[in-house]
C-alpha cells in the first residue's frame, strides 16, 4: 500500500516500509526479506500444510472454524519473506502479519479515526489522560490464546519487554502502577506531553507473561530502565550521554536482556488477538480462527492465509481471483484501469497523510553545497508530470504532486499550515529560464548546451536508485531526461536493494530519492525529525550523536545548526527531538511553520510527490470491503492488522 517500498515486513504492527527509518531515538530495524517467490497461477503452494516455524499445538482452540481454508480463507499476497521467520514480534525476522495474533492496547492508523477517539480500542477498553498520567482499563473479558486472562500484569511485561527494545517511551516513565488486575496506570514526568505518551504506549505490542517474562532480568528492572534514559538524557543528548548510557550497568543489562530476547523462537507464540498461528514456514503463513478472542463473533473470515510472492505476480493474482487482497505494490496505471473494468477486482488511491518522495543532493558533493544549483534542479524538474509519467501515465495520478517543497506531506502539513501561510511559501514551479538564471549567478556557464561549474568542470552526476524497486527507476530516468534536455548529464545507477539504503544514508552517492518524513507519529515534528533529527548513524542528516568535530558521512550534511525562521539557530537534530519529545500539540502548528520554511528556503531535499495507500482486493471469495471513504480503515498503522478493523466493524464477507 505505500508507494514503492509500500512493503508490508514481518510485524505485529501494521504497515512499515523496507527502508531504515532511524526514529528519532529508537532504532526500528525493519527487514529486507528474501525467498523463493510461488507462482500467481498456484498461490498456496505448500502454504497450507501444519508444522515449521509456526506450529500452533499449544493454543486453545474452543470450536473448530468452518470450511476448508482452502475454500475459505481470505488469501493475502505479500512480498516474499526470508526462510528464518520467528513466531516472534521483537525478532529481526518476525512471521509476516503477526498483528493477526498480538495486537496492542489500541489500533494506530495514518488517517484519524472519525470521531473525539483518533485510536480504536483494542486489548484496552478505554483510557485516560491526566497531567501526568495515562490511565488504562482493559478488556474484563479478554484473555491469552493459552486460556488466561489478559490483566494489568500482563500489560508490565510487555513494556518492559519494549524497555528491552530500547523503547524511548521509558524516558519519559515514573512508575507503572496496578490498582487491580484490569487498571494500568502510567505516571509521566513532569516534561512528558501526555497525548504523546499515550501514542507510543498504544504502540507497544502486547505479548503474554507467561511466554516473555522470563526475559525480564529481575525485579526491579523497570529502575534499570529508568537510570538507562536518565544517563542518555533524551531531551538534550549528546555523544558522551549516549556512550555513558550504553557503557553503564543499566546499558549492559538491557543490551544482554535483549540479545536473548531477539533470538526467542517459540513454536507456538500465545497471542491475544482473533487467530492463532496454525502453520509458518517459507512457502506461507496459515492464520486460524481463535473462538476465545473478546470480540470473536464479529470474526467473520475462519482463515488467512499469506502466500509470498513478487510484484511481478500480485497482479495476475489478483485479477485472476487467486488471492483476495494485496498490500505490497502499486500497479501502473494500465494495470489499475484493467483491474476496475475486470469486474471482480478493485484498485483505489487514498492521500495519505504519511510520507513523501523526495530527492536527496549530497552536500559534500560539489556543487550540492550551492543553494542555487539545489534552486534551480528543483525549477528544472516538473513535478506534475513526474506524477503523471510515474507509473505509465494515464488520467490516474496515483501520487499527488508537490505543491510547495517544504519537506512534509501537504496531507499532515495541511492540518497545521494554513492557506496564506502556504502561499508565501516558493512553489519552485518548472521554469528553465529560473533555472538558468540561478546557474548563471552561481557562476555556471553553458556551452555547447552543456552546463560547467564555476571550476570549469562539466555539470554531471549520479543519480542511485535501489535495483528492483520499478517506481523508483522510473523516477529516476525521469528526472535524467528533464535534467539532460536542460544541459546536465545525470547517470541513473542501480544499487543492489540490500545494500542501497546503508550507502545512501553513508553519504556514498552524489543523489538519491526516498520517502523522507515518516516519523511515525501525530507530531509533525517527528515527520521532520525522520530525515534531519535521527538518533545514531548512518543517518540522513547529522544525528544527535554527532560529536560536533568535523561532517558527518551522512546522506545530506546541512548543518548541524541552522537559522530557523521563527526559532533562531538551533542544532537542527537536538531541536527537533526535543520538539518531539516536549512540545504539546497546540505549539505544533508554530513548529511545523518554522520548519517548512527552512525546508524550503534551503531546500535540504526537494519533494516530488506524496505517497497514497492503494486499495487493491479481488472480490471472488469475499465482498463487503469497506468503502474508500473511511479511510482510517485501510490506512492502519500499528496495534494490529488492518482486516480485523474490517471485521469488527461489520465489513468483510465470504460469499
Amino acid at each position: 500500500m505505500w508507494a514503492i517500498r509500500r512493503c508490508r515486513v514481518g510485524s505485529s504492527q501494521g504497515f512499515v516500509r523496507v527502508r531504515s527509518v532511524l526514529a528519532l531515538v529508537v532504532s526500528m530495524v525493519l527487514v529486507t526479506v528474501l525467498a523463493q517467490a510461488c507462482s500467481a497461477d498456484n498461490p498456496g503452494a505448500g502454504s497450507g500444510q501444519s508444522g515449521g516455524a509456526g506450529s500452533a499445538g499449544g493454543a486453545v482452540r474452543d470450536a473448530k472454524p468452518a470450511g476448508n481454508p482452502d475454500q475459505t480463507a481470505f488469501r493475502l499476497g505479500a512480498h516474499n519473506w526470508a526462510s528464518s521467520i520467528s513466531n516472534n514480534p521483537y525478532a529481526a525476522t518476525p512471521t509476516p502479519y503477526l498483528g493477526f495474533t498480538i495486537l496492542g492496547l489500541g489500533i494506530i492508523s495514518a488517517s484519524p479515526r472519525p470521531g473525539a477517539n483518533p485510536y480504536y480500542p483494542e486489548m484496552a477498553e478505554s483510557w485516560k489522560l491526566d497531567k501526568h498520567a495515562v490511565t488504562f482499563k482493559l478488556r474484563d473479558p479478554a484473555k491469552w490464546q493459552d486460556g488466561k486472562p489478559f490483566t494489568s500484569k500482563d500489560v508490565v511485561t510487555s513494556l518492559l519487554i519494549a524497555g528491552l527494545n530500547y523503547n524511548s517511551v521509558w524516558a519519559g516513565i515514573t512508575s507503572v502502577e496496578t490498582p487491580d488486575e484490569h487498571t494500568v496506570t502510567v505516571k509521566l514526568q513532569d516534561w512528558v506531553v501526555p497525548e504523546n505518551a499515550l501514542e507510543k504506549l498504544l504502540k507497544v505490542s502486547m505479548v503474554s507473561d507467561a511466554q516473555f517474562g522470563q526475559f525480564v532480568p529481575s525485579d526491579g528492572f523497570d529502575s534499570q530502565l529508568r537510570s538507562y534514559w536518565k544517563l542518555y538524557n533524551i531531551l538534550k543528548p549528546t555523544a558522551q550521554s549516549i556512550d555513558k548510557a550504553a557503557n553503564s550497568a543499566a546499558g549492559k543489562k538491557i543490551a544482554a536482556a535483549s540479545g536473548k530476547l531477539v533470538k526467542f523462537s517459540p513454536k507456538t507464540l500465545i497471542g491475544s488477538g482473533p487467530y492463532t498461528i496454525k502453520s509458518a514456514n517459507v512457502s506461507g503463513v496459515l492464520y486460524e480462527k481463535w473462538s476465545g478472542f473478546w470480540d470473536a463473533k464479529k470474526i467473520s473470515a475462519p482463515y488467512f492465509q499469506i502466500y509470498p510472492m513478487s510484484t511481478a505476480t500480485e497482479f495476475g493474482a489478483v485479477l485472476g481471483g487467486s488471492i483476495d487482497q494485496q498490500t505490497d505494490s502499486a500497479f501502473n496505471n494500465q494495470q489499475a484501469d484493467r483491474l476496475n473494468k475486470s469486474g471482480v477486482a478493485h484498485y483505489g488511491v487514498i492521500p495519505t497523510p504519511v510520507q513523501q518522495m523526495s530527492l536527496i543532493l549530497n552536500f559534500s558533493h560539489y556543487p550540492f553545497n550551492l543553494l542555487e544549483v539545489r534552486q534551480a534542479i528543483a525549477h528544472v524538474i516538473d513535478r506534475k508530470d513526474l506524477s503523471k509519467r510515474d507509473m505509465g501515465g494515464g488520467t490516474l495520478v496515483q501520487s499527488p504532486p508537490v505543491e510547495y517543497p517544504d519537506g512534509i506531506n501537504y496531507q499532515h502539513a495541511k492540518d497545521y499550515i494554513t492557506k496564506k501561510q502556504f502561499a508565501k511559501l516558493n512553489p519552485y514551479e518548472h521554469d528553465e529560464k529560473k533555472a538558468a538564471s540561478l546557474l548563471t549567478k552561481a557562476g555556471f556557464t553553458k556551452k555547447n548546451g552543456k552546463w560547467f561549474t564555476p571550476k570549469g568542470e562539466q555539470f554531471k552526476f549520479t543519480l542511485a536508485e535501489p535495483a528492483g524497486q520499478s517506481q523508483y527507476e522510473q523516477d529516476g530516468l525521469i528526472i535524467a531526461g528533464y535534467l539532460k534536455k536542460f544541459g546536465i548529464d545525470v547517470e541513473v545507477q542501480n544499487v543492489e536493494s540490500g545494500t542501497w539504503g546503508v550507502k545512501a544514508q553513508g553519504g556514498d552517492f552524489d543523489a538519491t530519492q526516498d520517502f523522507m518524513d515518516w516519523g511515525q507519529a501525530r507530531t509533525p515534528m517527528a515527520d521532520f525529525a525522520a530525515g534531519f533529527g535521527q538518533a545514531t548513524s548512518p543517518s540522513w542528516n547529522y544525528p544527535i550523536s554527532h560529536s560536533g568535530k568535523g561532517p558527518c558521512k551522512c546522506g545530506i550534511g546541512i548543518g548541524p545548526e541552522a537559522d530557523v525562521p521563527g526559532i533562531g539557530t538551533v542544532n537542527i537534530a537536538a531541536e527537533l527531538n526535543r520538539e518531539v519529545q516536549q512540545e504539546p500539540p497546540e505549539t505544533w502548528a508554530k513548529y511545523t511553520w518554522a520548519w517548512a520554511q527552512w525546508v524550503n528556503r534551503e531546500l535540504p531535499i526537494i519533494g516530488l510527490y506524496d505517497n497514497a495507500f492503494h486499495t487493491i482486493y479481488g472480490t471472488s471469495r469475499y465482498t463487503k470491503f469497506p468503502p474508500q471513504s473511511e479511510k482510517w480503515m485501510w490506512t492502519v498503522l500499528t496495534g494490529g492488522n488492518e482486516q480485523i478493523i474490517w471485521m469488527q466493524e461489520g465489513y468483510l464477507q465470504l460469499k
